[in-house]
């Protein structure tokens, strides 16, 4: 019932609980203890007595029907799709889903998470229905080392397709975040299977925080693409589809010349770029200035005694009064 309520609240309009019932065939009272289940949990849920119930504009239910209908038929058949309402985590799922002997690509999506996690297993919060849990498996070739700078890559495609709908500032930050006016947006999370040296699948989790407006649990400067107030789509499933438009065709070129083709696009979107910056590996610190990425996504860290790259690490920016 709740993604038949959705559907008749995303015109971002007042409907009363009378309203809807009617419509729905259910009791007004049905349609409030729907509802406030939802707003428990969160969901940017306007109510005024007298006026009735209201959600953002195009907040919707995610359905792989309608996500499918707005790909070119071939991208649509690329994938085999699953969609859950709870799970774990969908790259969890999209490694249990996986067929041994043969590439499977798959599209695993969820209306909640219950152990999303981001880099470091560091957990992700994951409310239902507001925001992106996504995990696409994609073939790979030479193992470990053919995936030099695809998080990079995932980002970028992401940072594309907000563009794509309407969505300004979204930069980039190494190795796999989105950021917008300095907070985290999304994230990105790749898991090898298979043959690490060689044929391999690899799970591109992808995490975007969309309708979501309070997150008791995030330890990080964060913001959602309702919080913005940028006058484009909050349709998660337009927002999918977008995304997956700029992945696909980026993942053959990908495969073909590695990250060196997107590295001036990755670039031109790079947050923190020319800023002093820390990068923390285990116990290991280094201080510099952010000075880009290689063609192979590496960091490149400017510090007295010349350009170091950085291949893995946390990074932050250094605050100005630190020693």
């Amino acid at each position: 019932m709740l993604g038949a309520i959705l559907t008749r609240l995303a015109d971002g309009r007042f409907h009363s609980g009378e309203a809807l019932g009617e419509a729905l065939g259910v009791s007004r009272a049905a349609i409030w203890k729907t509802l406030k289940r939802l707003e428990e949990q969160g969901y940017p849920l306007q109510r005024v007595r007298g006026k009735g119930y209201r959600v953002p504009r195009g907040a919707c239910l995610l359905d792989p029907a309608v996500i499918r209908a707005q790909l070119p038929s071939a991208l649509s058949a690329r994938w085999e799709w699953h969609l859950h309402q709870q799970i774990d985590s969908t790259n969890a799922e999209a490694q249990r889903s996986l067929l041994p002997g043969a590439p499977h690509p798959l599209v695993v999506l969820a209306e909640q998470q219950m152990a999303g996690r981001g880099r470091r297993g560091r957990p992700w919060s994951s409310p239902y229905g507001q925001n992106i849990y996504l995990s696409v498996v994609e073939p790979v070739s030479g193992g470990a080392h053919g995936l030099e700078g695809l998080s990079l890559l995932v980002g970028l495609c992401l940072v594309q397709s907000l563009e794509d709908v309407g969505y300004r500032g979204c930069q980039l930050k190494w190795p796999n975040d989105v950021l917008l006016n300095g907070a985290k947006l999304a994230g990105v999370l790749l898991e090898i299977s298979g043959d690490l040296t060689g044929e391999a699948l690899v799970v591109i989790g992808v995490g975007v925080n969309v309708l979501m407006d309070a997150a008791d649990s995030v330890d990080q400067a964060w913001t959602s693409l309702y919080r913005t107030g940028q006058s484009a789509t909050l349709d998660r499933n337009q927002l999918v589809a977008a995304f997956l438009q700029r992945l696909a065709p980026a993942m053959e070129i990908f495969r073909a010349e590695g990250f060196a083709p997107f590295r001036d696009a990755w670039q031109q979107r790079d947050a923190w770029a020319g800023q002093q910056v820390r990068v923390v590996s285990g116990a290991h610190e280094q201080l510099g200035l952010a000075a880009g990425v290689t063609t192979r996504g590496a960091l490149l860290l400017q510090q007295e005694q010349g350009v170091q790259e950085i291949s893995g690490g946390e990074v932050s920016l250094r605050l100005n009064n630190a020693t």
